[in-house]
Parts: structure tokens; sequence; C-alpha cells
């Protein structure tokens, strides 16, 4: 179900709790994608989502209403994973058991793929936009609005990265 964000607004300003819920209930896996395609860490997403929501209640006065609160939120949540990354880019983490916490899962007669196995071949921009299509059904024209490019451009991304997917699973499920 999409909610009307604006409609939360000045609960939020209030710092009402229930309206704190019902926005991160409708917000969490867009806010997840965004940040876990750019950290690519488990634990440091679970942190940062939380700095995210923060963020969010103390900037709330400064969101202008009419705007699309959705793709300002996800910005918190990109700027945020881009101040981490910048800071933490020469750490390498690696935790075998964190694969399967990523959404779903792609099983095959002989192996299993998660969300990340599945969009490794992409660079960053690509895994945003797929990963907010695939996983938040994010119309395209908020994924444009949220990564700053021109709607055209991300449906050319878009497209050219399935495609680039299908050639890597076809290879992956042949091994």
């Amino acid at each position: 179900m999409q909610i009307n964000y604006e409609d939360y607004i000045n609960l939020l300003i209030e710092k009402d709790d229930e309206a704190f819920r019902i926005v991160y209930e409708n917000s969490k896996k867009g806010v997840f994608s965004m940040i876990v395609s750019i950290v690519k860490n488990k634990a440091a997403t679970e942190d940062l989502m939380q700095d995210t929501y923060i963020k969010m209640i103390e900037k709330i006065h400064q969101y202008k209403k009419g705007k699309n609160f959705y793709a300002w939120l996800l910005q918190i949540a990109k700027n945020t994973a881009l101040d981490y990354y910048r800071k933490h880019k020469n750490e390498v983490v690696y935790d075998p058991q964190e694969q399967s916490y990523y959404h779903d899962s792609l099983k095959t007669d002989e192996k299993t793929y998660s969300v990340l196995d599945l969009v490794k071949p992409l660079n960053d921009l690509e895994k945003q936009i797929v990963l907010l299509r695939a996983v938040d059904q994010m119309k395209f024209k908020d994924i444009a609005q949220i990564v700053d490019k021109p709607l055209g451009t991300v449906l050319w991304i878009y497209n050219k990265a399935i495609n680039s997917l299908k050639s890597y699973l076809e290879v992956e499920v042949q091994k």
C-alpha cells in the first residue's frame, strides 16, 4: 500500500511515534536498498538505516511540503551511505552468513543466489536503480529524481543492467 507521506509531516514534526512507525514501515525497503547498494555490509546498513531515520527527524523542518518526501528521505539515506563509504572504503569486511539476510534469494538445482550476488556484475548506479525498482517497486520518474539523472537515462541504464543480469545469470546457472 502506497501512503501519502505528506499526511504525516506535521505528525513527524510533533514527534508522533505512530506516524514514525507508519513512515518507517512504508519506506524501509527503499532505504535499505539504497544503503546496501552503496556499503554492501549488513551491520553497517542496519546502523546507517538508524542514522538515516534520526537525520530525517532532525531535518524534518527542512523538508519543503509538496515535494517528494520519499525521494527526500532516500537522498538522506544515499548521502549517509556515501559519507560512510568514503570514510571506510579501504576496509574489507566479509561475513558469509550475511548473504542470507539480503532480501529474497534465487535458488537453482545446485546453488542459492542472494540479491547482492545477482547484482554483483553491475556498477553502483546500476545497482541502485535495479534495487529501487525491483525491491521497492519505485516508479522510474522517482528513481530519476533520487539518482539525479534524466528519466530517459535511468530507463536506458535499467534496461542495460537487466540485459547484463540476464547474460550473467545464463553463464552462472550453467556453471
